[in-house]
């Protein structure tokens, strides 16, 4: 048998992921953590479905290897392997069944974020294992899991700039939700900054405003905050302290909405919908707007999960916009 594990190779990766929003809220990830759950994230998604291509060990883990120096910015690698040991000790409760004397049982698994980490002393591999149930739910993209840039937890070196780009991501929606109003403990508790700082005024001037920046020159989503006053007249003394701040969203103009289509990887995806269901040119470029307004790993989790009833569709497309449709609706 064949036991070969093959490398990932981070060029291919997505360059939007999708994360329960739980594990932003649930854990206090350090940057160097966050940035291998992204590593992870990205393979995840670019396979979709555990029987596309991933490898499981005879304990029921899916395996991945990576480069060491692809987990991380710069060559610090004894960060990455510090970071490898603290993750792996984040724990998360998956629920399942099993039979037990002939009947069905709900069951409770206990595991890690990350189970096992195997590095070469050389540092060219390291190897990941997750929990092969655990992997079944992040691939499940039904759960309402929240979108956002990869390379941004690789552009920031600031854990609390990219917790706050994550909650705008979750909150965002254009036209319904455009902004939040949050009080200091608010702050504190949704960015994970807890008992950093004395007051908002710091917060603002150490956190907030260097990441407005920062997200204002290479993410997809930034914001605009305006300070406010226990009095809104006052100018000095208690009445002038800050003790909420209101946020307004907004997209950017460094990525646009279209900016994780890639055409080269669409065309291929295509041309695949195309050797399955037979459509003809017209439909095909019908699915290349698809494919620029929504997602590509998306659509290809959504055709999969639902190949047996779109076989048997006369009007593939018709049918296929119709699932996105409701399914985005959820």
């Amino acid at each position: 048998m064949n036991t070969k594990i093959q490398r990932v190779d981070i060029s291919t990766l997505p360059k939007t992921i999708q994360q329960p929003y739980v594990l932003t809220e649930s854990f206090d990830f350090n940057i160097h953590e966050a940035r291998i759950l992204i590593r992870v994230l990205q393979q995840i998604k670019k396979h979709q479905f555990i029987q596309m291509g991933t490898q499981i060990d005879m304990d029921n883990n899916v395996v991945m290897r990576f480069r060491p120096k692809d987990l991380t910015v710069g060559n610090d690698l004894k960060l990455v392997y510090q970071s490898l040991s603290t993750i792996r000790k984040k724990e998360i409760v998956v629920k399942g069944t099993t039979t037990d004397e002939g009947q069905e049982v709900e069951t409770r698994t206990i595991t890690g974020i990350i189970n096992e980490a195997t590095y070469s002393t050389n540092n060219s591999f390291v190897d990941l294992k997750i929990n092969a149930d655990w992997y079944k739910v992040l691939v499940d993209l039904s759960k309402g899991y929240t979108p956002y840039l990869s390379n941004v937890g690789f552009q920031t070196g600031n854990k609390h700039h990219l917790v706050i780009y994550q909650y705008i991501c979750q909150w965002y929606k254009k036209g319904e939700i455009e902004g939040r109003t949050l009080t200091e403990a608010q702050v504190r508790e949704n960015f994970k900054i807890g008992d950093k700082y004395n007051d908002l005024r710091k917060i603002v001037t150490r956190i907030i405003e260097p990441c407005k920046n920062e997200l204002d020159k290479f993410a997809d989503k930034s914001f605009n905050y305006t300070l406010v006053r226990a009095n809104p007249k006052a100018t000095r003394g208690r009445g002038a302290k800050i003790v909420k701040i209101s946020f307004k969203f907004y997209e950017t103009e460094t990525e646009s909405v279209n900016s994780t289509y890639e055409p080269k990887r669409a065309a291929k995806k295509i041309s695949e919908f195309r050797k399955i269901y037979g459509f003809d040119d017209t439909q095909e470029q019908q699915l290349g707007g698809l494919a620029k307004r929504y997602d590509l790993s998306y659509l290809s989790a959504l055709e999969y999960e639902n190949r047996p009833y779109l076989l048997k569709q006369e009007n593939f497309i018709e049918a296929f916009h119709k699932l996105i449709v409701q399914r985005s609706s959820a």
